[in-house]
């Protein structure tokens, strides 16, 4: 990968959570994981009666990742080695997810989330 050199004046962000990154510059490879359980409830009072726990088949089984459909042969000619960004703007990054300014060369994210709904009887 060719490297060049990245120039960001400001970032301005509300939050990153839940295995989110930051990545200012080329980036060969990157891999996200994020698993995560989401309980709703109709009366939103939780005790430690609420509390899940990751054994459920969601998060063991194997991924059905997409075959590539084809190939594509790409040609890149960076005039400078250099990027510069003025300002960046978001709101927020979240669940497996990447901020990438820069190149990325490959990249894998993958997030498992088990939602619950909680209502009264």
């Amino acid at each position: 990968m060719y490297k060049r050199l990245v120039n960001v004046g400001n970032i301005y962000t509300n939050s990153f959570s839940f295995s989110s990154t930051l990545s200012i510059g080329d980036t060969e490879y990157a891999q996200l994981n994020s698993n995560g359980i989401a309980v709703q409830k109709e009366c939103p009072i939780f005790t430690e009666a609420d509390e899940e726990t990751f054994a459920y088949p969601l998060f063991n089984r194997q991924a059905n990742w997409p075959k590539p459909k084809l190939t594509v042969k790409k040609t890149t000619l960076n005039q400078t080695g250099t990027i510069n960004i003025t300002a960046i703007s978001v709101i927020g990054v979240s669940s497996s997810s990447l901020m990438q300014v820069g190149s990325l060369s490959k990249g894998r994210a993958e997030a498992r989330i088990k939602h619950f709904r909680k209502l009264r009887q």
